[in-house]
């Protein structure tokens, strides 16, 4: 049993070496690259017809500048240069980690909450959150318990609504 985990552990780290490896190489290979970040690849590929500039036109191809290109539009002149472009989106996903972020910690507190409830600690109650919204999921035995989740959900800090989706289990 002992050799089994070995090979298996030397498999594994020999795996890691090579992998490892190929990305270095592949690295090496694209060194006129590595000074690009992923907002210049994507401004390039936005930019048609390659004068540095994004019209409204180009620049509408992307979801978030074809309802914010004029707030991204800082000098008023009509179109993004790559700053403008990458300040924009940067802020732009900034702020929806921020979000993601938010939601997780609400989810943890309403499920941590909901498993100190004696009567609600045994049950399997699916918690989502979305922009602060609470979705409670599942199957429980009794009303009360519908009632009772809901209000936890809705009394915990961050939570602007609860969508209560709970039913009774009809076993």
């Amino acid at each position: 049993m002992k050799n089994n985990t070995h090979f298996k552990l030397t498999l594994l780290m020999t795996a890691m070496l090579v992998s490892s490896a190929s990305s270095q190489a592949f690295a090496l290979d694209n060194l006129d690259e590595v000074n690009q970040t992923p907002y210049t690849t994507s401004f390039k590929a936005l930019d048609i017809d390659n004068n540095g500039l994004l019209t409204k036109l180009e620049a509408k191809k992307e979801k978030l500048f074809s309802k914010h290109f004029s707030v991204a539009d800082k000098n008023n002149d009509g179109s993004l240069d790559q700053q403008e472009y990458t300040d924009y989106k940067t802020q732009a996903e900034q702020k929806n980690v921020k979000r993601i972020v938010s939601d997780s910690v609400i989810t943890s507190k309403v499920k941590g909450s909901l498993l100190k409830d004696e009567g609600l600690k045994s049950l399997k109650v699916g918690v989502k959150t979305h922009q602060g919204i609470v979705l409670l999921s599942g199957f429980v035995e009794t009303e009360n318990q519908i009632q009772q989740a809901g209000k936890i959900a809705s009394e915990t800090e961050g939570v602007i609504s609860v969508k209560n989706s709970l039913v009774l289990n009809k076993d």
